[in-house]
């Protein structure tokens, strides 16, 4: 991946994980925050 083309998807709308990670960042949820963790982890391990 490009330069360009990493910094034009860093510019476009919140998605789903920017909103779930400030969430998890400002929330006394623990659940949430256990299960987008878990989701983070996952998916780097699994190269996603």
């Amino acid at each position: 991946m490009s330069l360009q083309l990493f910094s034009e998807k860093h510019s476009e709308k919140p998605t789903f994980w920017n909103d779930a990670t400030k969430y998890a960042s400002i929330t006394k949820d623990e659940s949430f925050v256990e299960e987008i963790a878990y989701c983070m982890v996952t998916l780097h391990r699994t190269g996603a």
